[in-house]
């Protein structure tokens, strides 16, 4: 069939160029690079034992979306939770971060609405701020913040939502607090936040980056993520009652989605619980980061240290970085490499996402992996999780 041939065509010249993607299994024994799970709470004993008593207790699934087949009590003690965590009146879970900045965006916008997307934005806010467009939303897109506050100045006094990743997924450099609050007050517009990678790890408490700025506001409507520092899976957004209220009646990814399963619900709520009760996770993040920093930048590598956990090592062409990620494979070290058009053109690196979990051995074993020196107890690697 010709449509299978044009397919077949088009992967060939993906693969031509180095940007084909294949799906592959994790060695046994592999130390994960390339995981968002900065806490290392996902294997965590008491993570994984909330998972299977809910499972036990609520079933495997959550068998239909809430709105038809109701919820256990859990779910809404998980969101009482993570309102508490992000110090606002309420919170709602989605099936996933996608489903969470699709939901608010869409629930938000309609033909009076002015959306404005930094253009470094992951692309589940970049598929909301499409999906608003559909509804009759006009969507604005900026790099810098004297750009945004000329669209905002030329924008009629309709509803106006600035949008922003809290952290930039790719280059773990922050968005710049302030300065967008700052417009957002002064234009009267509400400031959506995707803190998918600040929640758990930024500010003292890793309540995220209104904590690390020290800021709060009303008109700041938080999203995020159960996957990455909570160890679990799922979205949330939270916000004042009359937001979340709202998305109970407007948003789709939660209307016509099951709900969010009972493991992952008891999980992220462990999660919650094991972080208020263990700050110190944070500080051995950090100073993980700091030490492979100073290790790598040693070896020769153009590494970015940044506030958040994630840590790109900036290779350049696509095939080198596909190289290195083979070679740190064979040295048990799983690290895939990132290349366009997830990242720009001649900026393909391996991304690693820094763990608290990491002991001394694990450290040891990713500076000489990287240092193409082989390493005795790559295959002994004792993994503490604490």
């Amino acid at each position: 069939m010709i449509f299978w041939e044009e397919l077949a065509s088009e992967l060939n010249a993906r693969e031509a160029k180095s940007l084909r993607r294949t799906l592959q299994s994790v060695p046994d024994g592999a130390l994960d690079l390339a995981s968002n799970d900065y806490l290392g709470l996902s294997r965590h004993p008491e993570v994984v034992a909330a998972a299977q008593d809910a499972a036990a207790r609520f079933g495997a699934g959550a068998r239909a979306s809430r709105l038809v087949s109701g919820q256990f009590w859990l779910v809404e003690e998980l969101e009482n939770a993570l309102a508490h965590f992000k110090q606002t009146e309420a919170a709602l879970v989605f099936s996933s971060g996608y489903a969470a900045n699709g939901g608010v965006i869409g629930a938000l916008s309609n033909a009076e609405t002015a959306l404005f997307c930094h253009k470094r934005n992951h692309a589940s806010l970049l598929d909301g701020c499409r999906l608003a467009q559909s509804q009759g939303a006009t969507v604005r897109y900026f790099a810098s913040n004297p750009k945004l506050r000329e669209l905002l100045e030329k924008s009629a006094p309709n509803r106006k939502i600035i949008i922003a990743d809290a952290v930039f997924s790719m280059d773990g450099d922050l968005c710049d607090l302030p300065a967008l609050l700052n417009l957002a007050r002064e234009f009267d517009a509400l400031l959506l936040l995707d803190d998918a990678h600040g929640t758990g790890t930024l500010g003292a408490s890793g309540r995220g980056i209104t904590e690390h700025f020290g800021l709060g506001d009303e008109r700041i409507v938080h999203v995020g993520t159960l996957s990455k520092a909570l160890g679990s899976q799922g979205g949330f957004v939270a916000g004042p009652r009359v937001l979340i209220d709202f998305l109970v009646n407007a948003a789709r990814p939660f209307i016509y989605s099951t709900g969010l399963n009972p493991p992952a619900v008891g999980a992220a709520l462990k999660s919650l619980e094991i972080i208020a009760r263990e700050p110190q996770r944070i500080g051995t993040l950090r100073a993980n980061a700091r030490f492979l920093a100073e290790k790598l930048g040693n070896l020769g590598f153009e590494v970015r240290l940044q506030p958040s956990p994630i840590f790109p090592v900036i290779i350049g062409a696509e095939k080198r970085a596909l190289e290195l990620s083979e070679k740190l494979l064979e040295r048990g070290l799983w690290c895939r490499a990132i290349r366009p058009p997830t990242v720009p053109v001649g900026s393909s690196r391996l991304r690693i996402g820094i763990n608290a979990g990491w002991n001394e051995g694990d450290l040891a074993c990713i500076v000489a992996g990287f240092s193409h020196r082989e390493h005795k107890e790559d295959t002994e690697r004792h993994r503490e999780f604490f």
